[in-house]
C-alpha cells in the first residue's frame, strides 16, 4: 500500500513537471490603448501578433493618454478630449464585462491627462505636453470607488507637463517634466522627483544629461529608473542609489520611444508616438528582440499584468497530493 502511494505521488509530480515543460512559452499580458481612436487591445508579450484581442472598439475615447491597472483589477484610461465638445476625463474599462464608464470629468478643461499612476486607491494624473498643459500632478482620491475628490498632489518644482510617472519603494515620485515646443517640434526637460507627500525634492536627471532629450515614459524596477527619451528613441537607465545614468537601449529615432512598461523577465516594452503603431520589446540587456506593429497608430498607453508563476501550479499539485495523503490517513484511522 505504501509503495503504491509513493508511486502515485512520484507519478503526479512528474506529470506536473512534464506539463510545465511541454507548455508553450508565455510572457506577460500587455494592455495597450490607441491615442488616435481609443481602441484597447490585449496580447501576450511572447507572441504579440498571434494573441492580440481587441477589447474595446474605436471612437469611444478621444485622445487617450495614460493607462493604468487599478487595485480593483480594472483598466483606467486618461482621455485628453478635443479642447471643445469633449472634456478631458478619466475612464474605467471593466475587464470582467468589457464595459467602459467615466470615473471623473475635468469639466473646467483645466487638466488634460498625459499619464496615470495609482498610489493605493488614489489615481495620480500627469499632464499632457501636446496640449500645452502645465501644473502640478493631480490626485483623484478614491478613484476605484467613491466618494471622489480632486486636488493637487505635488507642490513646488513647477512642471511644464508630466507624460511619465513612477513611484519608488520609498514613496519618491519621479516625473517626466517635458517641455514641448510647438514651433520647432522639439521636446526637452529634466526628470524631477517629489517626496512621498508630493513636495519637490530636486532633479533626478537634468535636461540633456546622458542624452536625455524629452523625457516621456517612466518605470522603476528595484533601484533602476527607466526613462524614454522621445527625441532620439533612447531608453535611459538611472541607478537611483548612485545617481548615475546610462543608455539601456534604443527603440529607434525621434518619437519612437514614448510610453513604456516593465516586463517580468527583466525587459520592457516601449510604445511609439510616431503614429506607426509600433511597440518595441527589449530584453534584460536592452536589445530590441521584436517589434509589434499593433495598428493602433500613436500608442496612448501601455501597461503590463504579470502572468502567474509556474510554481503556483507545482504548489497546487503538491497541495493536492498532501490532501490525498491526509485523506488516506484519516480513512485508515476510521477503519
Amino acid at each position: 500500500m505504501h509503495h503504491a502511494f509513493h508511486s502515485f505521488v512520484a507519478t503526479t509530480i512528474a506529470l506536473v513537471f512534464a506539463v510545465l515543460i511541454a507548455a508553450p512559452s508565455r510572457g506577460d499580458t500587455v494592455y495597450a490603448v490607441s491615442n488616435n481612436n481609443g481602441r484597447i487591445i490585449r496580447y501576450d508579450s511572447a507572441n504579440p501578433a498571434g494573441t492580440v484581442v481587441t477589447l474595446s472598439g474605436t471612437g469611444l475615447i478621444t485622445s487617450a493618454a495614460g493607462l493604468a491597472i487599478g487595485p480593483d483589477g480594472n483598466l483606467y484610461i486618461g482621455e485628453a478630449g478635443d479642447r471643445g465638445s469633449i472634456a478631458p476625463s478619466i475612464k474605467r474599462f471593466n475587464l470582467t464585462d468589457n464595459t467602459l464608464s467615466t470615473v471623473y470629468t475635468f469639466s473646467a478643461f483645466d487638466v488634460f491627462p498625459g499619464s496615470l499612476l495609482f498610489k493605493d486607491t488614489d489615481l495620480l494624473v500627469g499632464r499632457n505636453p501636446f496640449f500645452g498643459d502645465t501644473g502640478a500632478i493631480v490626485k483623484v482620491s478614491n478613484a476605484t470607488s467613491g466618494p471622489i475628490s480632486v486636488s493637487d498632489f505635488t507642490t513646488g518644482g513647477e512642471l511644464a507637463s508630466s507624460p511619465g510617472l513612477a513611484i519608488a519603494a520609498d514613496g519618491t515620485l519621479y516625473v517626466s517634466d517635458q517641455t514641448y515646443n510647438f514651433s520647432s517640434g522639439i521636446a526637452s526637460g529634466p526628470v524631477k522627483k517629489f517626496d512621498a507627500v508630493g513636495a519637490y525634492a530636486g532633479e533626478a536627471i537634468a535636461s540633456g544629461s546622458s542624452g536625455l532629450a524629452g523625457p516621456t515614459g517612466l518605470g522603476i524596477r528595484g533601484n533602476s529608473l527607466f526613462t524614454s527619451s522621445i527625441m532620439n528613441g533612447s531608453i535611459l537607465q538611472t541607478n537611483l542609489l548612485g545617481n548615475s545614468t546610462t543608455v539601456f537601449g534604443s527603440a529607434g529615432g525621434p518619437f519612437q520611444a514614448s510610453t513604456l512598461a516593465l516586463l517580468s523577465d527583466g525587459g520592457l516594452i516601449v510604445g511609439s508616438a510616431g503614429g506607426g503603431g509600433a511597440i518595441y520589446r527589449l530584453d534584460a540587456s536592452g536589445s530590441v528582440v521584436d517589434t509589434f506593429n499593433s495598428g493602433l497608430g500613436t500608442i496612448g498607453g501601455l501597461v503590463v499584468a504579470p502572468v502567474p508563476e509556474p510554481t503556483t501550479l507545482v504548489t497546487a499539485a503538491i497541495g493536492l497530493v498532501g490532501a490525498i495523503a491526509y485523506g488516506r490517513r484519516r480513512s485508515g484511522r476510521r477503519s
